[in-house]
C-alpha cells in the first residue's frame, strides 16, 4: 500500500494490484481508476476496507510501474543528483 502522485500531481493509492483515485475530493472514499469500474475502497483511519468489487483483474505490474515513475519524480524534484543516479536510486527502491 502506498500513496504516489499522478501525472497530474493527483494523489492515487496503490492497494493490492489495483489502482484509485479519489472520489469526488473525498479524504475517506477512493475509487478505481478504471472508468467502468466500480471497485471501492474506504479509509476508517487505521485501514482501507474494500467496499465494491472490481470488474476487472488485478495489475501488479501497473502498481510497479507507477511507484517507479513516483520516485523518479520525487528523486528529481528533491535532490540535485545526475538523473543517471536518480534513476538507479528508483530502479534499488522498486525491486525491494
Amino acid at each position: 500500500m502506498s500513496i504516489v502522485k499522478s501525472s497530474k500531481n493527483k494523489d492515487q493509492l496503490l492497494l493490492d494490484g489495483y489502482r484509485y483515485r479519489r472520489a469526488n475530493k473525498c479524504l475517506v472514499v477512493w475509487r478505481c481508476c478504471k472508468n467502468n469500474c466500480a471497485g471501492r475502497v474506504r479509509f476508517d483511519g487505521a485501514e482501507y476496507i474494500k467496499v465494491t468489487e472490481h470488474f476487472h483483474a488485478p495489475n501488479p505490474e501497473e502498481i510497479i510501474s507507477m511507484e517507479f515513475k513516483s520516485n523518479i519524480t520525487s528523486g528529481a524534484t528533491t535532490s540535485h543528483d545526475p538523473p543517471r543516479r536518480i534513476i538507479h536510486q528508483a530502479l534499488l527502491n522498486v525491486n525491494k
